[in-house]
């Protein structure tokens, strides 16, 4: 039975031959014109090829032939001593997207890097190869500075390399999945069988799962001893987290060089979960830090360029982030984003926050909201502003950022929104406002003050009262109460005062 191959000109898992001859067909404004031939031809500069390789090439169920890798071989030479040399090819497939025969005239890198069709196809391009796994991240690192730069030419050229010279076809399925655990294994000292022992006892153990990780463990299994570190650091064995435990579960992680277990090593030193602080403490931190960053630990960037950042080290901080960031994670575009807020670049700080938004971290939502809302960075456009408020809730209950919850009780339900056609309601406001304060924001029970204030005020109701004494008996317990608002509750309460007998502590 003969090998089933990957289609590699059908989906956007493989930077190939064959999808970069499909990119350049879909966006171009004449298809007629930008067939595979066409395209093909137009890459390696020759005037006919048989249709049938071409096809074979494409599909991806042959690699590509050693002549032709003969020519690339020597384009990509002549390209190191002079960058300028392919642009010939780059204007043609630039006449094949745009449907216009370029003359010499147009025969610059400026033309090339200013059209706008040739950019959609770089960042169509740029996005599968972040979705191949093959390809390594200094790959994609590069082909996105070359677009942040919008150097569109040395983008193409690079992709084209790639896809010539190193792109692996054909890919058999049967190989996929063991090439591809074995990639991710690479930098480590794990096993594809302590995977898999592993993996047998998450997908077939039952009622025993506790027993029988606890045994794989003293196996030395380091996934099953990083998931009892995990479980320890998080109490989910005895109902609060045992440090000391999880620490020496991840260190056998850590042995075999596990990234995960080298970052939460370090996460626990340096909360002082175990240790005291000392100088000692913090070099064996950056000691797992730095090795859980080799082995490609995207939220040990992140945690080094914090630390960077606490030294005032800016610009070093900045490039850690920014690592983090361009494998998009969250809470390195937030980092980034506050930095450019406290510097009051209001525009840069909003653009990352809304790539952290577009990802749902809860954090990032709320501050994409609040930005729509008040106009900071963008325009005011309380639509939006109600988008991501109420995306910031579409999140696990323990990744839900709470001032969320309060800024669409307050600005959108609790007098309704006519910017954003959002009619007024108090039971949905007053619910919101009651789960934000019952997680301690001063904010919401301040409203709640205000509200049950009002309500009694207009019907005399003595169930709003005794919300009302409940709401100012807590408030009174905030360290930000003791301020001008302490002198506005008590003038809105007044009258109350004055009218009735009442049990409202604050005014004693």
């Amino acid at each position: 039975m003969s090998k089933k191959y990957i289609k590699m000109n059908d989906n956007n898992n493989h930077l190939s031959i064959g999808n970069f001859c499909r990119i350049i067909k879909e966006n171009s404004l004449n298809k007629a014109y930008a067939g595979q031939s066409e395209i093909f031809s137009t890459i390696f500069n020759i005037d006919t090829v048989n249709d049938s390789t071409i096809n074979n090439y494409c599909i991806g169920c042959r690699s590509i032939g050693s002549d032709y890798k003969e020519i690339f071989y020597n384009f990509k030479d002549k390209y190191k001593k002079d960058n300028l040399f392919m642009i010939d090819i780059i204007l043609n497939l630039l006449s094949l997207i745009n449907g216009y025969i370029y003359t010499e005239e147009y025969k610059n890198v400026e033309f090339i890097n200013n059209n706008e069709n040739l950019k959609n196809v770089c960042n169509k391009l740029y996005n599968i190869a972040k979705n191949d796994t093959t390809i390594n991240s200094n790959f994609t690192n590069m082909i996105h500075n070359y677009l942040a730069n919008n150097n569109l030419y040395a983008c193409i050229c690079e992709i084209l390399f790639y896809i010539v010279l190193e792109k692996k076809q054909p890919i058999y399925i049967d190989n996929l999945v063991k090439e591809t655990i074995e990639n991710i294994l690479n930098n480590t000292n794990i096993s594809i069988n302590d995977l898999e022992n592993f993996l047998k006892l998450q997908f077939k153990d039952g009622t025993n799962y506790s027993y029988s990780i606890k045994k794989l463990a003293k196996e030395n299994n380091p996934y099953a001893c990083f998931e009892l570190g995990i479980m320890e650091y998080n109490g989910e064995i005895t109902g609060y987290p045992r440090y000391n435990k999880s620490y020496e579960y991840l260190q056998i992680a850590a042995n075999y060089n596990h990234p995960r277990a080298n970052y939460l090593i370090a996460k626990i030193l340096l909360n002082g979960y175990i240790g005291n602080n000392t100088k000692k403490d913090f070099d064996l931190a950056w000691t797992y830090l730095k090795k859980a960053e080799k082995l490609g630990s995207i939220a040990a960037l992140n945690t080094i360029g914090l630390l960077y950042l606490k030294d005032n080290k800016i610009e070093t901080a900045i490039q850690y982030f920014t690592k983090a960031s361009n494998h998009n994670y969250v809470y390195a575009y937030n980092n980034l984003g506050k930095i450019y807020e406290n510097n009051k670049e209001y525009d840069k700080a909003f653009d990352y926050y809304l790539k952290s938004a577009n990802l749902e971290e809860s954090w990032a939502c709320n501050k994409v909201g609040e930005c729509y809302r008040l106009g900071i960075g963008t325009n005011i456009d309380m639509k939006a502003s109600f988008y991501y408020y109420n995306l910031s809730l579409n999140v696990p209950i323990k990744l839900i950022n709470n001032w969320g919850k309060y800024n669409l009780a307050k600005y959108f339900y609790l007098n309704g929104n006519y910017e954003a056609n959002v009619e007024k309601d108090e039971e949905i406001a007053i619910k919101l406002l009651k789960e934000t304060s019952d997680n301690d924001i001063f904010n919401a029970t301040l409203e709640l003050v205000y509200y049950y204030a009002n309500k009694y005020i207009l019907t005399k109701n003595s169930d709003y009262l005794n919300y009302l004494n409940t709401f100012i008996i807590k408030i009174s317990t905030y360290k930000e109460y003791d301020s001008i608002y302490k002198k506005n509750i008590e003038k809105k309460l007044l009258d109350i005062k004055n009218k009735e007998i009442i049990n409202i502590n604050i005014l004693e």
